[in-house]
């Protein structure tokens, strides 16, 4: 028993540190900054580091930065003949881009973060790009992670915000105070809203897409200049993100029926 717990560790351990590694996917990550990032000793992280080297699943580079490796890449390509949900919620994106004109965003939940599965540009001349495809950041930077975070069960949402607490400074010096006012608010209205909370001059709103238990599968949110989401825009972005996530529900349980078959 003691060995199983003990590889269940290693495991737990060995993903943490992929996902951090992954979070900085463009620059990598020095081990130092991986020390500092986590919660592991200098020791753990090395022989962690060694392993994922070893197995293809992360790489050095000569400047001993650490990557993902090609054996990580080779996952993620044969994940994404089986991973639909992008292509799912394509559509529904698209409407929320066309009718509000700004940039939409496509979220979904990874472990304590947020992980931006795609986006599409609206006809709105001033583009606001906060989130690269592909990247993290913690749950509750920017509107969709801060709508999946506000409607996660209340365990979950208790985990998550006691794990991402030391990283909030980093983000236009966020705080948990500030962080759980917001969760209060968005609960309250039905939908998450920030305002230079994270990117100055940057506003956002956001809406989960629950599953039949109320939990977020996934969040849709737009992104504008502060100076555009005005009192009425805001009503409009609101209504046109809850439609669409409205839909969106309805197809993905329908998906997840015709998968159980």
């Amino acid at each position: 028993m003691k060995n199983s717990a003990q590889g269940s560790q290693t495991v737990a351990r060995a993903i943490g540190l992929l996902r951090l590694v992954s979070s900085r996917a463009k620059e990598g990550m020095r081990v130092q900054e991986i020390v500092d990032a986590g919660e592991l000793s200098r020791p753990t992280v090395h022989r962690l580091l060694s392993e994922l080297v070893e197995c293809g699943l992360l790489m050095r580079s000569s400047e001993r930065r650490f990557f993902l490796g090609q054996f990580a890449y080779e996952l993620g390509i044969s994940a994404a003949s089986h991973f639909h949900l992008k292509d799912i919620c394509a559509p529904f994106l698209d409407a929320v881009a066309q009718e509000t004109g700004d940039t939409a965003f496509l979220v979904a939940r990874s472990g304590a973060d947020s992980f931006c599965l795609d986006r599409k540009s609206g006809s709105f001349p001033v583009k606001v790009f906060t989130v690269e495809i592909g990247s993290r950041q913690p749950l509750g930077v920017g509107a969709a992670g801060l709508a999946l975070l506000s409607w996660l069960p209340e365990a979950a949402f208790t985990q998550v915000m006691e794990r991402n607490a030391p990283q909030l400074s980093k983000y236009a010096g966020l705080s948990l105070e500030r962080l759980s006012e917001a969760v209060v608010n968005a609960r309250e209205k039905g939908y998450s809203k920030i305002s230079d909370f994270a990117v100055a001059g940057v506003s956002g709103v956001g809406v989960p897409v629950l599953d039949f238990t109320g939990a977020p599968v996934v969040a849709l949110s737009v992104a504008t200049v502060t100076a555009r989401m005005t009192p009425g825009h805001e009503e409009r972005v609101v209504r046109v993100l809850k439609a669409e996530s409205i839909k969106l529900r309805e197809v993905l349980q329908k998906n997840m029926v015709s998968a159980s078959h």
